[in-house]
């Protein structure tokens, strides 16, 4: 509810552009989409062609391995290589010759029947001689047999054997007797797998044994190799078909894929970078990255037009009302143009110029009214102390104390002479203040001088201010008469004027004890709703006057007072230009 309520009190041109964004905001939002799933779709494609590329290499290296192992198995069964074996050193001169021939005719035969293989070799233990494609026919010891003899000792045996960076398929037959060894082409093999990654800078491949041993490696090197060690180690050798997954080094995502080779006995890897695989993608990255930008400049645009076409003619319309409410009616609004603001322009003219008629021609008789309402105001206050004061005189004269009595007669002519004098509304506070002390002279005669009156000097500041008549006076008969009236206590009473930042505050406080807390809010109540009172007299009487003068926030307001009774203030909202000197030309 709250945000709907903050939503309320936007402008107008506000709510447009959001309305306008909303609707923008599913037409980006379905674009990022877009985006995201192209770039996820291309990605899964890179990812699934590798994966396809990778299965079908090793499918074909499966295949081809599968056919020479089957060479390599009817070669151990050939018909000249058992008899080789069983006759051994019986054999001699031609027949030696041509069986020796037609198995050696036989190897190369197997070599040349698979680009994977560079030599095809035999030893028959009874022989005593090892048969090869390379070494041709030679006697023990040779580096053919050597290498051979060290297979002997893996336990268990694998089916691939690798050594000094050369890869050799090996079986026996007859406990031993005869071996068949095929060593495969490390170049063809080299180049095979070379054509999963050759398309990629950032790439490499590598087929491992199950003990982590590298045979073949293609373009391999740098970090991703210890990260692909260990996760070889943790994840152990592969068993299905094609596997992928992700690995990071160096600050870079690597797609990694691995499938068994069943044949070679061997796991082959494959490494890319995916910035390397994903570069065709970053021009869509870079496409939406201007959509963004248009998209944001459209609303920028928008919202200008809007702000200079809807805003600043509302804006220059409701000042012009915010104006008017100031009563200031020499206000116009010129708009050139046939729009919707111009009729609107010349209508708030039209009703300018009427209200200033209407102003004209009631003016004098409001006028009249308020002046008749603050002589009614002010007349209520001159006969309240005239009353007391003859009565003063009186006692005072039937007492015998005749220099009192004249003192008070000399200041209550004083008196009567200020609120006389001239018919002028407003007098300077400097004049104001001044009478005040003559009415606290007056009333210290009457009290016997128990009442002791404190006004502080009056700022200069606050001389020259003009002020309605009799403003300070009544504050000061309010203390005299509420607060000290009702004993024959001691009392204080304390005075004070400033003036700043536009604002008069004139207090009068006492410390009497009459004043209760019920009774101060319900005084202060009633200077609230001063203007709906039926009768106006004392503290209200002034601060009516002095509301109708300057306005509601002006008046008087009353409060406990730091001498224990009661404080009430004067306080008066200049605007700028008011507080200016009366002319004394008019007295």
């Amino acid at each position: 509810m709250r945000g709907l309520s903050d939503l309320s009190r936007l402008h107008v041109y506000q709510k447009v552009i959001i309305v306008f964004v909303a609707m923008m905001l599913p037409v980006y939002l379905i674009n990022l989409w877009m985006n995201m799933s192209g770039v996820s779709f291309m990605k899964k494609g890179f990812s699934d062609s590798i994966l396809s590329n990778v299965q079908f290499y090793s499918n074909q290296l499966n295949d081809q391995f599968t056919f020479v192992r089957t060479l390599q198995l009817q070669l151990i069964n050939d018909p000249d290589l058992l008899k080789l074996s069983f006759l051994g050193g019986q054999l001699n001169g031609f027949d030696d010759y041509q069986l020796v021939n037609r198995l050696r005719d036989r190897l190369f035969t197997v070599r040349d029947s698979s680009d994977y293989l560079a030599n095809v070799g035999v030893y028959v233990n009874s022989f005593g001689r090892t048969i090869s494609t390379q070494g041709g026919i030679a006697q023990l010891p040779n580096s053919e047999y050597s290498l051979i003899s060290r297979y002997t000792e893996q336990k268990p045996p694998q089916p691939i054997y690798y050594d000094e960076g050369r890869l050799f398929f090996i079986e026996t037959a007859n406990n031993g007797s005869i071996v068949v060894y095929m060593e495969l082409s490390s170049k063809n093999l080299e180049a095979t797998v070379s054509n999963l990654v050759k398309l990629y800078h950032d790439s490499g491949a590598l087929l491992v044994d199950g003990r982590q041993n590298s045979a073949i490696s293609v373009m391999t090197g740098g970090p991703i190799l210890n990260e692909m060690k260990a996760a070889i180690a943790k994840r152990g050798d592969a068993e299905r078909s094609v596997d992928s997954y992700m690995l990071t080094a160096n600050k870079q995502n690597y797609m990694v894929a691995q499938t068994h080779i069943s044949a070679l006995g061997l796991t082959l890897y494959t490494y890319m970078n995916q910035n390397e695989v994903t570069e065709p993608l970053k021009r869509f990255n870079a496409w939406f990255t201007v959509l963004s930008f248009v998209s944001l400049a459209i609303v920028i645009m928008f919202s200008y037009s809007v702000n200079l076409m809807i805003h600043k003619p509302l804006k220059k319309l409701i000042r012009a009302f915010k104006n008017l409410e100031t009563d200031n009616l020499i206000v116009s609004l010129q708009q050139h143009g046939d729009n919707e603001f111009s009729y609107l322009y010349e209508n708030f003219d039209r009703m300018v110029l009427k209200l200033r008629h209407s102003i004209h021609e009631n003016y004098e008789q409001q006028i009249a009214l308020q002046h008749s309402e603050l002589k009614q105001l002010q007349s209520q206050i001159n006969p309240h102390f005239l009353y007391n004061s003859f009565f003063n005189i009186y006692m005072i004269c039937r007492s015998g104390d005749l220099d009192s009595a004249s003192t008070l007669a000399q200041k209550l002519g004083s008196y009567y002479q200020f609120i006389t004098r001239s018919g002028r509304e407003e007098v300077t506070l400097d004049e104001e203040y001044r009478h005040a002390l003559d009415y606290c002279d007056i009333q210290g005669i009457r009290f016997s001088n128990r009442i002791e009156v404190e006004a502080e000097e009056l700022p200069e500041l606050c001389k020259p201010l003009e002020v309605p008549r009799l403003i300070i006076q009544p504050l000061v008969e309010n203390a005299f008469e509420h607060a000290f009236e009702s004993g024959a206590r001691r009392g204080n009473i304390y005075m004070k004027a400033a003036f700043t930042g536009g604002i008069l505050s004139i207090s009068v406080e006492d410390d009497g004890s009459t004043m209760t807390d019920e009774s101060l809010l319900e005084m202060q109540d009633k200077l609230d709703h001063v203007s709906q009172l039926p009768e106006k007299t004392g503290l209200l009487n002034v601060c009516r006057r002095i509301q109708l003068r300057f306005g509601e926030q002006s008046g008087v307001f009353v409060s406990r007072s730091s001498l224990g009774g009661l404080k009430a203030e004067i306080r008066i909202h200049y605007e700028e230009g008011e507080q200016h000197v009366p002319d004394l030309d008019r007295r």
